[in-house]
This record gives structure tokens, C-alpha cells and sequence, in this order.
């Protein structure tokens, strides 16, 4: 999947929540998403957790092999229509923090301050 189809299904599930008409107000879908991140945040915590053996027996016992990866999936999900929701570009913004990143990294090189 690309970036362009992720946005794309990004905008088609934004698009459906809100037919769903659950959420009042903006202000609302906002909040709700917040929330929702912070619990598939830990949802991933959790799953890092379990693949490095740091859980407890049955939850180990349960642990579907796929676990992880989607829940990473999720994150990206909800952080993206977060986004959505708070009118930001999030390609934009990937560009510029990539560009930042790479600067930055480009000048500890260039002066030797990278190990």
C-alpha cells in the first residue's frame, strides 16, 4: 500500500464515522480520537511487551503472531485521522520533519559528532 492509498483510506473511514453522526461537534471527534490513540498506544505497548516475553503466561498462551504488526497499524490509523480531524497535512508535515531529520543528521556527519 502506498501513502497516497493510506490517505485515501484514511478519508473514506473519516468520512464514514462522521455518516455515523456519533460525534456532535468537532471539538467532540477530536477529544474521542485523542482518547482512542492513548488506547491503542497501550493496546501496542502491550504487544511489544508480549514479543520481547515480558507478559504474563496466559497472555502469552493468547498472543496471535500478527499482534503486533497491527497494532502498529492501528496507531497509524488513529493517529492519521486525528490528524484529519485537527486539519492537519500530515504528509506535509511527514515532509518537512523528514527534511529535519535528515539535515540534522547530515550535519552531526559531516562534523564527525556521530559514533
Amino acid at each position: 500500500m502506498t501513502l497516497e492509498e493510506f490517505q485515501k483510506f484514511i478519508d473514506e473511514q473519516d468520512a464514514f464515522f462522521r455518516s455515523l453522526g456519533k460525534s456532535a461537534s468537532e471539538r467532540e471527534r477530536v477529544l474521542a480520537r485523542t482518547v482512542k490513540l492513548s488506547e491503542e498506544l497501550g493496546e501496542l505497548c502491550d504487544e511489544v511487551l508480549a514479543s520481547q516475553g515480558f507478559q504474563r503466561a496466559g497472555k502469552m498462551e493468547t498472543r496471535d503472531q500478527n499482534g503486533l504488526g497491527d497494532e502498529f497499524a492501528d496507531v497509524a490509523i488513529v493517529t492519521f485521522l486525528l490528524a484529519k480531524s485537527m486539519n492537519v497535512d500530515i504528509m506535509a508535515a511527514l515532509d518537512r520533519k523528514v527534511k529535519k531529520i535528515k539535515e540534522k543528521h547530515n550535519k552531526q556527519l559531516e562534523s564527525g559528532s556521530v559514533a
